[in-house]
């Protein structure tokens, strides 16, 4: 016979495993507005290397290295940022140490210095643009990032 305490843990426990299934790919690196920094600077390696399943570029910055953390594959696509050796950039970013050494920026946005072009990556609460229904199924989508133009 089951109590009804026993009951009320496991209905805890099943209930925290749900809401963690559920909550676990909609931010899949977390954002710290107390870390937050701007940074300017030119790219090194616009692209190659993936943190947590999210496109990554290096830039420097005075010397020090960044690792920029953007957005999954399909979103980077999609909003067609182009990125080149040796261009210069501003990135809005929470910034923090990697388990490998490395310095890494997870971007809030991106800005291309000598076009102007600003890419948001993270809303006005700090949770990825991507994540949101309307802009992953829409292709309205097109509206707010223009396909011919490139960062």
């Amino acid at each position: 016979m089951i109590k009804a305490g026993n009951i009320a843990i496991l209905t805890v426990v099943t209930f925290t495993l749900l809401v963690g299934a559920v909550c676990a790919g909609q931010d899949v690196v977390g954002y710290d507005e107390n870390t937050e920094i701007i940074v300017s600077g030119t790219v090194l390696k616009p692209g190659g290397c993936e943190f947590r399943g999210l496109k990554c570029f290096v830039m420097e910055s005075n010397s020090r290295s960044f690792r920029v953390i953007t957005a999954p594959r399909w979103f980077v696509e999609r909003i067609h940022m182009k990125l080149s050796p040796g261009m210069t950039v501003r990135v809005v970013g929470s910034k923090f140490y990697g388990t490998d050494g490395c310095l890494y920026l997870v971007a809030r946005s991106v800005k291309s210095l000598p076009s102007g072009r600003n890419i948001q990556f993270r809303d006005k609460n700090c949770r990825p643009v991507w994540s949101r229904r309307a802009i992953k199924r829409s292709s309205c989508m097109k509206i707010f990032f223009i396909p011919g133009q490139s960062l």
